[in-house]
């Protein structure tokens, strides 16, 4: 590998030059690199070459599952140095006490993330182009301070570990669907692609009414309750990628995911 080459921490006088990978999606990934930058509990690596960035990778940690974000590179990045930076994250995410790693790959990526260990779980699906219903049930509500402890356990029981400290960073805009006093769902459109976790189908979809206006797509593990319903509203489907886990797979409850946030890194 070229020895001027250095795998170090991203910084703020180079982040721009970090997002350049993504040039139709410029400013939407600067965006997601000053979050991982500026958060406590992620990781922002960068490859640099006399003072050029030609590669950038990031994930994050929460309860000691760590997840890999953002992976990008320039043409000038060789397959030696895409693998260095690869590994260097994974090594991060490790020394910061990961038992399990996660990612989305893209479905041409899956060999190469099952040769540094990786293996495949649920294929993700993208959902674009149908006809959304409007929301008409008054169980949802803009969520108060009092429904964060449900939003948080119902949280747990989908995916298994504790995710608190994301789940309240993105709290902001949040809806539960309250059904007496118990929280029944909740939505996060602002974190990632949008996150919707429901106890029942019903639940599920009525909470979908709410994230269409904001969000144009959706995200789902195949296998969602959700597939039935967006088929009869006209929504088209194709592979996002495939769920991949290193390590510890966490017990993921599809049938309580009716809107994924994560896309194919």
């Amino acid at each position: 590998m070229n020895e001027n080459v250095q795998i170090i921490p991203l910084t703020l006088e180079l982040i721009e030059q970090a997002a350049h990978p993504w040039p139709d999606r410029w400013e939407e990934q600067l965006g997601r690199l000053r979050w991982h930058l500026s958060t406590p509990y992620a990781i922002a690596l960068m490859a640099e070459i006399f003072g050029d960035v030609i590669g950038v990778a990031c994930g994050f940690v929460q309860d000691d599952v760590g997840r890999i974000t953002v992976l990008g590179f320039l043409d000038e990045a060789d397959a030696e140095v895409r693998k260095w930076l690869t590994d260097a994250l994974i090594d991060s995410l490790t020394e910061q006490g990961c038992t399990s790693i996660e990612l989305v790959a893209a479905p041409a990526d899956v060999a190469k993330w099952q040769g540094v260990g990786f293996a495949p779980h649920e294929t993700i699906l993208r959902y674009t182009g149908g006809k959304f219903l409007q929301a008409t049930r008054d169980e949802v509500i803009h969520h108060e301070p009092e429904h964060r402890l449900g939003i948080l356990h119902l949280d747990r029981k989908a995916f298994g570990y504790d995710r608190s400290t994301l789940v309240m960073e993105h709290i902001y805009l949040c809806v539960v669907y309250m059904e007496g006093t118990r929280i029944r769902g909740y939505s996060l459109s602002l974190l990632g692609e949008g996150l919707i976790i429901a106890d029942a189908p019903d639940v599920g979809l009525e909470l979908q009414r709410w994230h269409f206006p904001i969000q144009e797509h959706i995200l789902l593990p195949e296998g969602s309750g959700a597939h039935e319903h967006l088929t009869k509203q006209e929504y088209r489907n194709e592979v996002e990628g495939i769920r991949m886990v290193r390590g510890e797979v966490m017990p993921l409850q599809v049938d309580m995911c009716f809107a994924w946030e994560w896309g194919a890194v």
